[in-house]
This record gives C-alpha cells, structure tokens and sequence, in this order.
C-alpha cells in the first residue's frame, strides 16, 4: 500500500504530533499493527507514520466514506437476524489486517447472491477464497447451494473466527435444523462446540465430516498456491445435480463459482490465488469478482491482465462499476446505480480518493 502523498508543510511540530496521534488512535480503532502511542516523532520510524496515513487513507476515514463495516470482536447483523457474524478480536500481524470486517465489497457480493441473476447458486457447488468473516459463502449456503466451502489464509484467529460462524449460522441454526427435519433428512445430534471444532480425536473428526455434508458446508485453512487436495476432498465424490450418465462412483467433480471479494490488494499473491482458482474450478465454472478500490486500481487491473494469460486463460467481464451510498447522500440508490450505469473504466483511473473509497468494481471470469 503506497503511503498517503498529503503534505504537512504548512504545520507546525505541534500540530503535526496532533495529527500523527490521531491516525494513531483511529488505526488501533481499527486493529492496526501500531506501537505504543506514548512515542515521540523522534523514536517513531518514518515508515510507521507512513503506514498510518496509508492505513487511514485505504480504510476509508477521510470525508464520509468507509469500505469497512462493523467493530472487530463484535458481530455483525445481515438482514436483521438471517447472518450473525463474528467478527475477528485480531491483535496485529499484517495478515490478520483485513480479516475483521465485512468489506463493502462482501456486502455488494451479497447482493448479486441475493438477486440469482448474474449468479444463481441453488444446486451450484461453490468456493470462497479469502473469506474472512464469510458473508457470501454463507449466504450462498442459505440460497441452496450444493455445498459451499469457506477458505483463508490458515492463520488460527481467521480459520477459528470463521468456523465459530459456520457452527453458530448453520450447526447451530433452528430454522436449518428444522428445515432438515422437513426434508425427512436424517436428524445428527449436535454436539458442543468445544467438542466438534476444538477436540483433535478421530470421533471428533468424524462427526465434524457428517455434519459438514448435513449443513452443506465446510471451513477449511488454504494458502493461495499450494495444494488444493483438503478443498477438493470436501465435496461429495459425486455431485448428484451434475453426474454424468456413465460416471463411475469414485468420480471427482469440482466447484461451479469461486468467490473473491476484495482480495486482489495484494499484487504478489495474483499468481497464487489464480493457480488456487485453476485447479479447483470445473471446466465450466466462473469466478465472481468484487474488488473495493480502496487500495487503488493498478492492483485491479493486474489481476485482469495476469488471468487473461495463456498460462490461466479467463476471458474477464467488467459487470459493474458500482457507487456506494455514503452519509448525507441526498441522491436514491436507484440514482446511484444509473450514475454507474454511464461510468467507464477510464473515469476509474481518474478517480480521487473520496471516489475510490465508495466504489466497488464486479468482474465475472470464465473460461
């Protein structure tokens, strides 16, 4: 992340520390890796203060636009009840960074899941990467999907947050239960928490796997690049939507959507994550992007380039440029959204940084 180019020429000493223990405060508000904020300029290092502005800048704290949504520790609501989500207590590291919130980018994903136009997911196996607190892939569990698989970066506070919202939305959930029961599904006993995701024995396991099939979804660890072995072994060996006329018992079938939402900020991990996508994604399948500009569009733009390679082969569709409502809006999201209708890709290479941080980019890519 570049630092911020605002200079403080005009400011005095004084003013300046104002400043620098303000970005210090408002960055430890939001989980940012900082040192102690007792520390003159004289003992903090100069890419501290230049990780501060960055911070500030990408989250969103300028003006009235935030790409983050909700408080780490705390839980976030969607749609009054449907998904309550856990969002990660993270003390610091840079991969934990961007794990506890729900990004603008999860939210604009959602409701492309919701609408089952550009995406219908019922009977569709479906893989989320970079998950974090799993907004779209739980939704797309509640939407009927086959079976939905939620991925991070096998970092313990990520994966642990990320199966307490798996246990408390789906094993956990009454209306599923209930809804099981409808369907003469046959009833698995629930066992504690601590007894289903914390315990190492093989009985545990066991009983984690058949649940995993009964709630149609499951958390795995999964760092971009490597093998794909654990991701693919949780699907069932054969998809009873899709199996071929002649397809022996054993068959492995592969995921029909990949899911990315706002996991492009790092451009050395492009190559990974498209080598992960790859090698799980059915011949057929697509991948949904959405992609906050936050962190700027070169980022963006060398996802796309890399994907469309002869080494990968995805054709990349520009769907959306969507505007994000932000507070004191005085225009109708219907508004908003035929405002985005007119948009290019050359207005978004343009853009300020108020205008990035309340635009979400949505890209398909197929085959």
């Amino acid at each position: 992340m570049q630092a911020s180019k605002r200079t403080n020429f005009t400011r005095t000493p004084e003013q300046q520390e104002q400043d620098r223990q303000k970005r210090l405060e408002r960055a430890q508000k939001r989980g940012a890796p900082v040192k102690n904020s007792s520390e003159s300029p004289s003992t903090s290092s100069n890419s501290q203060v230049d990780f501060l502005d960055g911070f500030d800048q990408s989250i969103g704290l300028f003006g009235d636009s935030s790409v983050a949504n909700g408080e780490p520790g705390k839980i976030f609501d969607h749609k009054q009840g449907l998904l309550q989500l856990h969002l990660a207590n993270v003390g610091g590291g840079a991969v934990k960074l961007m794990s506890h919130y729900v990004w603008n980018a999860a939210l604009v994903m959602a409701e492309y899941i919701e609408a089952a136009e550009l995406i219908n997911v019922r009977g569709q196996r479906v893989i989320e990467f970079g998950a974090g607190a799993a907004l779209p892939g739980l939704l797309c569990v509640k939407r009927g999907a086959e079976f939905v698989t939620l991925t991070d970066y096998p970092d313990p506070a990520i994966i642990q947050n990320m199966e307490r919202n798996w246990y408390e939305n789906l094993v956990e959930s009454v209306q599923d239960k209930e809804a099981r029961l409808k369907q003469r599904q046959e009833s698995i006993q629930t066992p504690a928490y601590k007894d289903l995701l914390e315990s190492s024995s093989s009985q545990s396991k066991e009983k984690r796997n058949a649940i995993e099939q009964s709630v149609k979804c499951a958390v795995r660890g999964h760092a971009w690049g490597e093998s794909v072995q654990e991701i693919m072994d949780c699907l069932p060996t054969v998809s009873v939507n899709t199996r071929p006329p002649n397809a022996t018992k054993d068959l492995q079938v592969k995921y029909n959507w990949i899911l990315l939402a706002d996991t492009l900020w790092v451009s050395e991990g492009h190559t990974s994550l498209l080598r992960s996508c790859c090698a799980v994604l059915d011949q057929d399948g697509k991948i949904l992007v959405c992609c906050g500009l936050h962190t700027g569009y070169v980022a963006v733009q060398g996802f796309m380039s890399l994907a469309r390679m002869a080494e990968f082969g995805f054709k990349t569709r520009l769907v959306e440029i969507r505007r994000i409502s932000v507070w004191g809006e005085t225009r109708s999201d219907e508004e908003l959204k035929k405002e985005s209708a007119l948009l290019t890709e050359e207005d978004v290479e343009k853009y300020s940084i108020e205008d990035r941080n309340r635009t979400v980019l949505v890209y398909e890519l197929s085959r």
